[in-house]
C-alpha cells in the first residue's frame, strides 16, 4: 500500500481545505483505536466460525476478495477526505474478515498462541516506536524516508522473487529456507520503521492546523501500518513454529 516515500493518505493535506475546526492527536487516538476494534471484533467472529471442512472455496474467495475491497477503502479516503470516515469503517470491516482468515490458517498450523504472540509483538513494537519518536532518539528526516522507500521497493522485487522460488520448488531447499526467512525478517523491520513516518506524518499534519476530517485518513494511514506488521510478525512465528516441529 506504500508505493511514495510517504502514506498517500497524508498527502492531501498538503492542498489546503483546512475547516475551522483542526485535528487533535487525542482525535486520531481514539479514531485508530475504534478502527482497530472493529478489526479485531470481525477477525475474531470470522476466524472462530471458520469450518475448513466446508464450503473451504466460498471462504478462500472471501480470503481473496476481502484485501481488494480493504485496498481500494484506502484509495478512496486519500481521494475523497470527507468521506474518509465512512470508507475506513468498510476498510476495517474487510480488513477483519482477511485477517480472522489468516490467524485462524496461522493458529491451526501454529497453534492459538502463535496469533497471541504476534499480537503482543505488534502492540510491544508499536508502543517502542512511539517511544523511539517522541524522545528524538530517531528522528524522520527526508532521507531516512528516502532510504525506507527503496528498501520497501527492493522488499517487493524480493518477494517476487520469492514467488517464483516458490513455483519452482527452491524454496523447500535449505538455502530457499533461509532465503525466506532473510525477506520476512526484513519485512518485519520495514514495517516497524515506517511506524515513524506515520507518526511523523500525524504530527506535521496536526501541528499545521489540518482540519478535522481528516483524523480519519491519519488513523487509517497508521492502522493500514499496523495491520502490515502484525501480519510479517504472525508470518515469522508461524515459519519459526513450523521449522521446530
Amino acid at each position: 500500500m506504500r508505493f511514495r516515500g510517504r502514506n498517500p493518505v497524508y498527502s492531501r493535506a498538503e492542498y489546503g481545505g483546512y475547516s475551522e475546526v483542526s485535528a487533535t492527536y487525542a482525535g486520531v487516538t481514539v479514531k485508530t483505536a475504534f478502527l482497530l476494534a472493529i478489526i479485531a471484533s470481525i477477525a475474531l467472529y470470522f476466524g472462530s466460525s471458520l469450518d475448513f471442512e466446508t464450503n473451504i472455496t466460498g471462504m478462500i474467495i472471501t480470503a481473496l476478495v476481502s484485501p481488494i475491497v480493504a485496498l481500494v477503502m484506502v484509495v478512496l479516503a486519500h481521494r475523497k477526505v470527507e468521506l474518509a470516515s465512512i470508507f475506513s469503517i468498510i476498510y476495517a470491516v474487510f480488513e477483519g474478515v482477511f485477517l480472522g482468515f489468516i490467524s485462524a490458517i496461522a493458529a491451526s498450523y501454529a497453534g492459538s498462541d502463535a496469533v497471541l504472540m504476534a499480537l503482543l509483538a505488534t502492540f510491544g513494537v508499536l508502543f517502542g516506536m512511539l517511544i523511539l519518536y517522541g524522545t528524538g532518539i530517531i528522528r524522520v528526516s527526508q532521507g531516512f524516508k528516502r532510504f525506507l522507500f527503496s528498501a520497501l521497493i527492493g522488499l517487493i522485487l524480493a518477494s517476487f522473487f520469492m514467488i517464483i522460488m516458490a513455483m519452482t520448488g527452491l524454496l523447500d531447499t535449505h538455502a530457499g529456507y533461509s532465503f525466506y526467512i532473510t525477506i520476512v525478517l526484513f519485512s518485519v523491520v520495514i514495517s516497524s520503521l515506517y511506524l515513524l513516518v506515520d507518526f511523523d506524518n500525524i504530527t506535521n499534519l496536526v501541528e499545521s492546523g489540518a482540519g478535522k476530517e481528516y483524523e480519519w485518513s491519519l488513523s487509517l494511514g497508521l492502522v493500514v501500518t499496523i495491520v502490515w506488521l502484525y501480519i510479517e510478525l504472525l508470518r515469522l512465528i508461524v515459519v519459526i513454529t513450523g521449522r521446530r516441529k
